[in-house]
């Protein structure tokens, strides 16, 4: 113990003096020892990380995961919404995508997640008896885990089932099916894949309080049922200075009834900007964490959701903190990552932070000599104008739309190759009026065809919209072209300088040491009751309308549900919006203003956007279709000062809603 205290706070003086010179926090040493990965190998220890697959797909985010892990989990890609985004419609793409990475790299794979009350596409929750209901859980299950039968260690086969007083979650699970569905998962995800090893996760179940007892007494009439349950998942989402005293105790009952324990989405955020003193203590929260999983013999593991800030969810989901997990902005080591390698019995090494890529341009169109390829999606027409230019004297107009999905394209799968990332940018104009242009990725994989959203915004006529977004490749497209289109008018359109970009060789050999953290000054600090992760960056690689399916422009009437969660300073917001026309809604937009300061930080199931105090929602790529009679749901996060007073109006493409 002595000897730690002495190395806490060697690393507080070394950061201390680097503050006080006037450079970065941390310095970008070479390893000399053995990595964090080879430190909990050699102990027969999992360390871990959350994985998607744009984080995948980074160069750097792979030089340290590749290196520092020997353990990853599914983040968004395992849910429902991106398994089954329609009843009986499978899309395992991006999931194997992951599953792919952790075999070829000889890393363990959990799954995340079965069974979860969020990120559910409308149908599941569509009006059925108990029994469909039970058949719907049961298909998913069986669909999900059989596909990935023998390739996944664990699954996390129900996510966040109760409360904070130890209930039940009211889920449209818990409403239908009562407790019984979580023994109904379980029991099939058992028959699906016998190998893999069944958990329970859920946040703020660390220490010994009403929570985790309520998930503690749940597991015991599991086992005295009969069901299997193999372990329970300990979220672990903390707070600088706040680890709960009793977590080695917790851990210890839990495995006193004979079953594993991982911590699987660990991270300590701390209010921004960080100084050295929350740093040291970040490393002995970090430290304390996994010294208590590590000195129970049934605690087999520590996952950190995300390796550094580039994929951290604390900043969007907590306004005002971050700083949360073992590397920095530039991939370098925190403090806290010496104190997981001491806590595992290793002695550390700092690593040395990945190189900086370079970014090379794959395609450019910026319409000076012609179209380049580029047509049309419908029957519009596609022609060379002078009338407007982003850059230059040329651009792309679109005319004669008469659907909302009509618009410019080009076939791109020559020039894009599977399983790197992507930046597609393109300048959007409306000749008249305004409206909101979404470029997107039409993907066909033999006979299905996926939309996929790489960026949306409010495109005027007096000036040009950027539009910017990353977009995943992944293997296995017969076919693949870029487009623009619009979701509420069907008015010309202009487009210009479209770019492809991707990462290139790397431009030095280590990462700048210049950047910092920082924060904008009007940022509060949140509260400590937690968020799941999970809700964060929905992925885009649902399938969505076809645009040659009936394209309604709204119906004739809809109703919207207002929720929120509010802690005072923050709220998670809860949006449904229901078509109550007799026509499909085939893609939509909804538009609200905000009656005080409120402000948005991060959405999901929608592509958000805020000017001031009106907000844009336009639909993600696997809910764009809302039948006659059904509904589309959608969350977000905000912080605010004042009052948060519920929005009065609603708008659906134009349609006035009314309010439920």
């Amino acid at each position: 113990m002595r000897q730690r205290r002495v190395r806490a706070a060697g690393i507080a003086a070394a950061v201390v003096a680097l503050v006080a010179g006037g450079v970065s926090v941390l310095p970008a040493l070479a390893a000399a020892g053995p990595t964090l990965a080879q430190v909990a190998t050699a102990r027969g220890f999992s360390i871990g990380t959350a994985a998607g697959v744009k984080t995948l797909a980074s160069s750097q985010w792979r030089y340290v995961a590749d290196t520092q892990f020997n353990s990853v989990t599914m983040g968004n890609e395992g849910k429902w919404d991106a398994t089954e985004p329609a009843q009986g419609q499978f899309d395992f793409a991006a999931a194997d995508f992951i599953a792919d990475y952790a075999r070829t790299t000889g890393k363990r794979l959990r799954g995340h997640t079965l069974v979860w009350h969020s990120q559910l596409p409308a149908w599941v929750s569509a009006d059925r008896t108990a029994a469909e209901q039970r058949q719907v859980l049961l298909d998913h299950v069986t669909g999900v885990a059989g596909h990935f039968k023998n390739k996944v260690a664990q699954w996390d086969v129900v996510n966040e089932p109760f409360n904070e007083d130890g209930t039940f979650r009211s889920s449209v699970w818990y409403q239908r099916l009562g407790e019984d569905y979580i023994a109904d998962a379980l029991t099939a995800a058992r028959a699906a894949d016998p190998a893999a090893k069944l958990y329970i996760n859920d946040y703020n179940v660390e220490g010994v309080n009403a929570k985790s007892t309520g998930l503690y007494n749940l597991v015991q009439r599991l086992q005295a049922r009969g069901v299997p349950i193999d372990g329970v998942g300990l979220q672990a989402h903390l707070i600088v200075g706040q680890v709960p005293s009793t977590l080695r105790q917790n851990i210890e009952r839990f495995t006193a009834l004979g079953l594993k324990v991982e911590i699987t989405e660990l991270d300590v955020r701390i209010p921004l900007p960080a100084d050295a003193s929350e740093l040291t203590q970040q490393a002995a929260d970090y430290r304390a964490v996994v010294g208590a999983c590590a000195a129970v013999a049934g605690c087999t593991g520590v996952t950190t959701w995300g390796v550094g800030e580039a994929d951290s969810w604390v900043p969007a989901f907590f306004p005002g903190y971050g700083a949360a997990l073992l590397f920095d902005e530039q991939w370098r080591a925190r403090p806290a990552y010496s104190a997981v390698v001491e806590a595992l019995g290793g002695t550390p090494s700092v690593p040395e932070p990945p190189a900086t890529p370079s970014l090379v341009t794959v395609a450019s169109w910026p319409f000076e000599a012609g179209l380049a390829g580029w047509g049309s999606r419908g029957s519009e027409v596609t022609a060379a104008s002078t009338a407007a230019a982003h850059g230059g004297t040329g651009s792309v107009l679109s005319s004669g739309r008469t659907a909302t999905w009509q618009g410019p394209t080009r076939p791109v799968l020559d020039l894009l190759t599977p399983g790197k990332l992507y930046t597609v940018s393109a300048w959007a104009r409306t000749a008249s009026g305004s409206g909101t242009a979404r470029l997107s990725m039409q993907r066909q994989n033999g006979t299905a065809t996926r939309y996929e959203n790489v960026s949306a915004n409010t495109a005027i006529s007096t000036t040009w919209t950027r539009l910017s977004g990353d977009y995943l490749f992944l293997p296995g497209a017969t076919a693949l072209s870029v487009y623009l289109e619009t979701t509420d008018t069907t008015g010309d359109l202009y487009l210009d300088d479209v770019t492809i970009q991707t990462e290139g060789t790397p431009t030095s050999g280590s990462a700048s040491a210049s950047a910092s953290v920082s924060v904008s000054p009007s940022a509060s600090r949140s509260p400590s009751a937690s968020v799941s992760p999970s809700a964060s960056r929905s992925p885009s690689r649902s399938p969505s309308v076809s645009p040659s399916s009936s394209a309604s422009s709204g119906g004739t009437g809809c109703a919207v549900h207002y929720a929120k969660n509010d802690w005072g300073g923050g709220f998670a917001g809860d949006v449904t919006v229901t078509n109550t026309g007799s026509a499909a809604v085939n893609g939509w937009t909804l538009r609200w203003t905000f009656a005080g300061n409120q402000q948005v930080s991060q959405a999901w199931s929608t592509v958000l956007t805020q000017s001031g105090a009106a907000v844009t929602a336009v639909n993600a790529a696997w809910n764009g279709t809302i039948p006659a009679g059904a509904s589309a749901n959608f969350g977000f996060l905000a912080s605010y000062t004042g009052g948060n007073t519920d929005p009065s109006a609603f708008t659906l493409n134009g349609t006035a809603c009314t309010l439920r």
